[in-house]
């Protein structure tokens, strides 16, 4: 499958310019993170299917305006985008974009098994991390607070571990080095606040859920009479409604047995007075 990339011309400068927000100490994935960022829009890249000839036009056309993407792979360039995307367009899973947006790729699960071992390998990982992240958003987003190879992000990486496991297929074991994880985990991240955004318009597919998508539904916020969208596979969710199925049995069962509780008490102090009465 292809996708349909324009790049913003009016976004884009006619002549190189020179990156200058980029740390010193920054590895070249994340250099080429802030020049595409900051001098360009950045999220064409995240636009394209992984492993796409979209893709590799979209990456030759930053690197000849000045941003280097020669010396990483796609992938970690791809991840050290998205991390940056997220900060600046979202900050949060749930937030408003703070520019206009644009829809990442999608994936026909009808075409998976066409695709060439590596390129699947790639699209499978971005469903992972969109899974996973779909698990917990809120440590995700604290994962990419954290300095790249720190103990606070290996601390986040194993606080995580629990909820690999059920976006893998059975059997299969996560085959990532911790870079590689970290920048699927950030384009599964955006694509999670993306999807928030666009009325429940599913953008995120190609999981490792059965379903092989993500969808979004509109939701109350515990406390408040605020809906929100929520993005889950379909087998987290059928989790979360069975969870949620036994809150409410349980809801009624304690009702039941408070209801019973009170009957018998107001029945105790009835005869109670009936019996002091009639002394």
């Amino acid at each position: 499958m292809k996708s349909s990339i324009l790049f913003a011309t009016a976004a884009i400068a006619a002549s190189v310019v020179p990156v200058t927000s980029a740390s010193a100490n920054a590895t070249p994935a994340q250099a080429f993170a802030a020049c595409a960022v900051n001098n360009y829009d950045g999220a064409e890249l995240l636009a394209t299917q992984p492993g796409s000839e979209e893709e590799a036009g979209v990456l030759q056309e930053f690197n000849s305006r000045g941003c280097n993407s020669s010396s990483a792979s796609p992938a970690l360039l791809r991840g050290a985008l998205a991390e940056q995307l997220f900060e600046k367009d979202f900050g949060v899973v749930g937030a408003r974009p703070r520019r206009e947006i644009i829809e990442v790729f999608r994936v026909d699960p009808g075409e998976l098994d066409a695709m060439t071992p590596p390129i699947r390998r790639r699209v499978d990982m971005i469903g992972f991390a969109s899974c996973a992240a779909a698990s917990n958003v809120v440590k995700t987003a604290v994962l990419l607070q954290t300095a790249p190879g720190s103990a606070e992000e290996t601390a986040i990486v194993r606080q995580m571990e629990p909820t690999f496991a059920p976006c893998l297929l059975e059997g299969e074991r996560l085959d990532m080095g911790k870079a590689e994880l970290r920048g699927a985990l950030a384009e599964g991240t955006y694509r999670l606040a993306l999807a928030q955004n666009l009325d429940e318009e599913i953008v995120v597919t190609g999981t490792r859920d059965p379903a092989r998508k993500i969808e979004c539904r509109s939701q109350n916020t515990a406390g408040t009479r605020i809906r929100r969208n929520v993005c889950l596979t379909e087998a987290q969710w059928l989790v979360r409604d069975r969870d949620e199925e036994y809150l409410a049995e349980d809801f009624t069962w304690r009702t039941m047995e408070e209801e019973e509780q009170l009957t018998t008490i107001t029945r105790l102090m009835r005869d109670a007075i009936m019996s002091g009465g009639g002394s």
